[in-house]
């Protein structure tokens, strides 16, 4: 699986600032933010397979910071 952060139609400045994983962890880059919740998109990939078609769906997130 693959994933990947979709900055499409937004002005938000969070998305300079979030990193996300291999593995689909989000992180912020260190610094201070406003205590409240961040909506970010992300962009799943699932690879496919003899068995499986791929597929990709596109999800938004939302991330507390406290």
């Amino acid at each position: 699986m693959t994933y990947k952060i979709v900055k499409k139609g937004t002005t938000s400045k969070i998305y300079k600032k979030v990193k996300i994983s291999k593995k689909g962890a989000i992180t912020f880059k260190k610094g201070k933010y406003a205590k409240k919740t961040y909506k970010i998109k992300v962009k799943v990939t699932a690879a496919g397979t003899s068995k499986y078609n791929k597929k990709t769906v596109t999800k938004t997130v939302k991330v507390k910071v406290k």
